[in-house]
């Protein structure tokens, strides 16, 4: 009867044990302004922001191409994808404490006991109290056994179900990590594309401007042969020449560096991609518009933050896993099997036991260590929040300063290009006067260095305002959406993109 008592004692505790000890998390409101400075002052027009493939509106087949290949091999990405399945290991292990657990077994034992205790009418027992002898007296017995034993610890308080908790939020964390990830794939292949298309047209750019010093070089030294100038001209003329030749080697290496690079983005050796990519082609156009939409938008556009705010909810829980060993333990284990002196009737119901047995357990002192674990995952969690805003405010600073740049460079590549196109007028006019003998050659040098510079200049700024685009696209946290589900569509059997959130 005390056994049934005992019994209902910890199924009464066990089902009133509703509510968990601990903190309830609340997702913790973020102070953000109305709008973007840069669109306010400027009265900038909208720059429409989807969760879209983004790439795909710079209209280059070949950059969305080694998107759609980083996104499958590269390794960054299956890195963080393992991750995601260790949290969910953690977490089903985590979640099997919510239930009991049993064990079985079986025996047979072969003994033999002493021949004076069998004469002195004595029955020796085994551990478990049968009787090793058989029914005529003889010294040799056999025992089997046949049972099971289960335990449970019953979470009246909460502390399992508050790791539960913890857990699931650590899983999504690590999914929001991947799409991270993706996120920073994105932005690094395109970003190291247009750097190989910029490189090759700057390439072209100095080539050009080479050739061009040539012809100068060659129209000296006629000029000279007739008496016409001096050797100085020629001698200038090839040094400007050997100049613009010199910047030809640290071209070709960017180049070299931006294939390497791409190569490994998409989990390949560095040179893997050199035929592919070292066909000349144009810098990809972009097309279309971009909406930053409003700045409190980022907490849910952006990865990072959505996983710091799951890393603040796995603290949280955090807490109240630490708080519940303050409150007493209530274990429950059970044993039941069969015994027999032989195995045809081992069987039988009159050879089976059992036992109960409930027991509670509550920490007395342990010189306030529980309570200090208590006060270090507190100040872990606001470690964490602290962390959050701060990770905020540097979404929210990205995005104003990839806004001011973007809009920035879109104005000085307009500005260059009217620079190109003063230069090749000065260095014509500067040629014919030269080639007429109304001015010095100095005028030519002149013009040829601020042509060259111009071009570069030009070719450069259509490259940053490119590249200025792809890092707004990341700071707005665009384009890992669909990335996500392009990632999705090839995963094994495990399922990666499962969400838990829900679970």
């Amino acid at each position: 009867m005390r056994s049934r008592h005992f019994l209902a004692l910890f199924l009464t505790a066990w089902l009133g044990g509703c509510a968990a000890v601990g903190p309830d998390y609340t997702r913790p409101t973020m102070e953000a302004p109305a709008g973007w400075s840069e669109a306010r002052e400027k009265a900038r027009p909208a720059v429409a922001l989807d969760q879209t493939a983004w790439w795909e509106s710079f209209g280059d087949p070949l950059l969305s191409e080694l998107i759609t290949q980083a996104i499958k091999n590269n390794l960054d990405v299956r890195v963080a994808k393992e991750r995601v399945v260790q949290a969910r290991a953690t977490l089903a292990s985590t979640r099997a404490s919510l239930w009991p657990s049993a064990t079985g077994s079986g025996s047979v034992t072969r003994s033999k006991s002493s021949e004076n205790v069998i004469g002195s009418g004595a029955v020796p027992a085994n551990a478990s109290g049968a009787s090793t002898t058989t029914s005529s007296g003889s010294p040799y017995g056999t025992l089997y056994d046949a049972g099971f034993d289960a335990s449970w610890e019953l979470d009246v308080f909460g502390g399992t179900r508050r790791g539960v908790e913890s857990a699931r939020a650590k899983v999504e964390a690590d999914v929001e990590d991947l799409n991270d990830t993706l996120l920073t794939l994105l932005g690094d292949v395109a970003k190291y594309y247009v750097d190989l298309r910029s490189s090759q047209e700057q390439l072209g750019i100095t080539r050009g401007n080479a050739e061009s010093q040539q012809h100068s070089v060659e129209v000296t030294r006629e000029r000279y042969r007739l008496g016409l100038t001096t050797y100085l001209d020629v001698a200038q003329a090839e040094a400007q020449r050997l100049s613009t030749e010199s910047d030809i080697p640290t071209i070709q290496s960017s180049i070299k560096q931006s294939i390497h690079r791409l190569g490994i983005l998409l989990g390949k050796e560095p040179n893997a991609l050199e035929a592919m990519l070292s066909e000349v082609r144009p810098l990809p156009k972009a097309g279309g518009t971009i909406s930053a939409g409003i700045p409190s938008e980022l907490l849910t556009r952006r990865p990072d933050l959505r996983k710091d705010e799951r890393k603040l909810a796995s603290a949280s829980a955090d807490i109240g896993v630490a708080t519940a060993d303050l409150y007493p333990k209530f274990d429950l284990t059970l044993g039941m099997g069969l015994e027999s002196l032989t195995a045809s009737k081992l069987l039988a119901l009159s050879n089976g036991y059992w036992s109960i047995v409930p027991e509670v357990g509550m920490l007395l002192f342990d010189a306030g260590k529980t309570r200090a674990n208590i006060e270090g995952k507190r100040a872990v969690y606001e470690e964490t929040l602290y962390a959050f805003r701060y990770s905020f405010l540097k979404a929210l600073e990205e995005v104003e300063n990839a806004l001011a740049d973007y809009y920035a460079e879109q104005t000085r590549c307009r500005t260059l290009a009217d620079y190109v196109h003063a230069g090749e007028e000065a260095l014509a006019l500067a040629d014919e006067r030269y080639r007429r003998g109304l001015i010095n050659f100095l005028n030519v040098l002149e013009a040829q260095r601020t042509l060259y510079s111009a071009q570069s200049s030009h070719r450069k700024s259509e490259a940053k305002v490119l590249t200025s685009l792809i890092s707004l696209y990341k700071a707005l946290g665009g384009g890992w959406n669909a990335a996500e589900l392009s990632l999705a569509a090839r995963v094994d059997d495990r399922k990666f993109f499962q969400k838990t959130s829900h679970e």
